[in-house]
């Protein structure tokens, strides 16, 4: 680990750089400049629940003048995409890096958690009319949108029982 707290993969080269965060939990940092989510993620065997922490976001909206009010709806999904749970974050106003610190649980028994995704998705409040508008999402688990949310949710279930947090890119809807 380097002095400053980061440590960097086998040749420090690493698609993004990790800490430990004032908590003390490990978890990557934020690359800079698109939308990203930090999502912890942990699975009790024994209760049979994913618990899913909405930390915080980075660089949501461009215009620093009128940041977006946002909030995150994370919702449970089984094998063919039927909705088993749903949850939503309270909203943070006026922030282009807004902390939610939301935490939440979904059941998936443990023949099923293999097979089973958490949708995170992005939404922003806009206008007079408080119109709520998606500005993208990511898929965790079974049906992962990226690798690294393929990478997290594996991360996740040979974690026992401890919590792993990661960032992801927020991909357009």
């Amino acid at each position: 680990m380097h002095s400053n707290g980061i440590s960097r993969g086998h040749n420090g080269d690493s698609r993004r750089s990790s800490m430990v965060d004032a908590t003390g939990r490990f978890c990557s940092q934020p690359m800079s400049g698109s939308p990203e989510i930090l999502v912890g993620l942990c699975y009790d065997d024994k209760h049979e629940v994913v618990s899913v922490c909405i930390e915080k976001a980075s660089s949501l909206g461009s215009d620093t003048a009128h940041p977006p009010d946002s909030f995150i709806r994370i919702i449970g999904l089984d094998e063919f995409s039927t909705e088993l749970s749903r949850h939503k974050t309270d909203t943070v106003k006026h922030s282009t890096q807004p902390v939610y610190s939301h935490h939440c649980t979904m059941r998936f028994s443990k023949d099923k958690v293999e097979t089973s995704t958490v949708r995170v998705e992005v939404w922003t409040v806009t206008g007079i009319l408080r119109r709520k508008v998606q500005i993208g999402s990511i898929s965790i688990g079974f049906a992962s949108s990226t690798p690294d949310a393929n990478e997290h949710w594996q991360q996740m279930m040979q974690g026992a029982g401890i919590t792993v947090s990661k960032w992801h890119a927020i991909q357009s809807e």
